[in-house]
């Protein structure tokens, strides 16, 4: 059936006595962005699209697999292999045709998200990386726009929102060290229940509705923690450090576009061989196990590369591990002990995987 001439029915919404035609107008007019397309992106674009923000920007650079189908509820079967930004924004535009959708199909760089970021009036941060955490912060604070953050471990999830105008804490007031990848897990190392992240995906949704249409209870300084398997929330009250965020923000952006260096890109392992790279897998032994790279390869667990460090004196190496956030955090942590000759297989082992089936006619 075509939707053509479609008009979006807001009654429901508008009958709100703090939202109304205004609010729904103010709704119209707002600009989000979305970065990440997956469990927590899934439920954020849908509650949005069909609030009728009227634009919105989606940020994810990985196709969609069978594993992600128990926690992923824009897409089906038949969707899998191909890419999940270009996905959600058809299923955004049949949901509401009236939104104004954009597609960002790679990770952002240090170098065009503040420019990014500065189009926008909110922006939720949707992904497993806490890489993409901390660059959005640093983003955030340099440009002034408020920031929804949420993560998920297994059955229970945080939410934090960085506000400018309240001086909230920024992810390096309440983490300053940003933790090695390997020490969190992630949905695919760690496993997850699959509404953990539509629970939190869902209440990332509401506060962004809450700050477009200036609702009262909006999150500012709580970190909320959300136990699923007691159903148990708690906020625990934050407070910035004694710290200027903002010049701490920009340093945090200059060495990430220093280190975006590092990352290559190959079309297969053998291709980044011939080119005259060592390779290193920094995976556990169950992931390798698993999914082998089926390349001779040198395997240091990523927590131990810097017991390590001597190995790489020579020669140029090529850190491996399943999406590339636990081989770039490696990489940088070894160049900063001087071995400049390290880099980190962009997307990771699976993301290869991933662009093959892409490429594949």
């Amino acid at each position: 059936m075509s939707n053509d001439g479609f008009v979006p029915d807001y009654s429901r919404q508008t009958r709100l006595a703090a939202v109304g035609p205004e609010g729904q107008a103010r709704l119209a007019a707002s600009r989000v962005l979305v970065i990440g397309a997956g469990g927590l992106g899934c439920p954020v674009l849908a509650y949005l699209a069909g609030a009728g923000v009227g634009h919105i920007g989606i940020v994810d650079s990985d196709v969609l697999e069978a594993s992600n189908l128990h926690r992923q509820t824009l897409y089906d079967a038949a969707d899998i292999g191909q890419s999940k930004v270009l996905l959600a924004a058809r299923r955004i535009r049949a949901l509401n045709p009236s939104v104004d959708v954009a597609c960002i199909d790679h990770a952002l760089t240090a170098e065009e998200i503040v420019p990014l970021f500065a189009s926008y009036d909110l922006i939720l941060e949707c992904t497993d990386d806490m890489r993409s955490r901390y660059l959005c912060s640093d983003a955030a604070v340099v440009t002034g726009k408020p920031v929804i953050f949420a993560s998920v471990y297994q059955y229970e999830g945080q939410l934090h929102v960085y506000r400018p105008d309240q001086a909230t804490p920024c992810m390096r007031c309440l983490w300053p060290q940003e933790p090695d990848p390997a020490q969190l897990g992630s949905c695919e190392i760690s496993g997850v229940l699959g509404p953990a992240p539509g629970v939190l995906g869902t209440l990332q949704a509401n506060e962004a509705l809450k700050l477009l249409l200036d609702l009262p209870g909006k999150l500012a300084n709580d970190l909320v923690l959300v136990d699923l398997t007691d159903l148990e929330m708690r906020r625990i009250r934050t407070r910035r450090a004694e710290h200027d965020c903002h010049a701490e923000s920009e340093l945090g952006l200059s060495a990430r576009r220093s280190n975006e260096a590092l990352e290559r890109d190959f079309p297969s392992l053998q291709a980044a061989v011939l080119a005259g790279y060592q390779l290193v897998d920094l995976r556990e032994r169950d992931e390798i196990e698993a999914d082998p790279l089926q390349t001779q390869a040198l395997w240091i667990p990523s927590g131990e590369v810097l017991d390590h460090a001597a190995s790489f004196a020579n020669s140029h190496w090529l850190l491996i591990c399943a999406r590339g956030a636990r081989s770039r955090y490696a990489a940088e942590r070894l160049r900063e002990q001087g071995y400049t000759n390290v880099y980190s297989l962009r997307g990771g082992w699976t993301g290869m995987h991933m662009d093959a089936a892409a490429t594949t006619p």
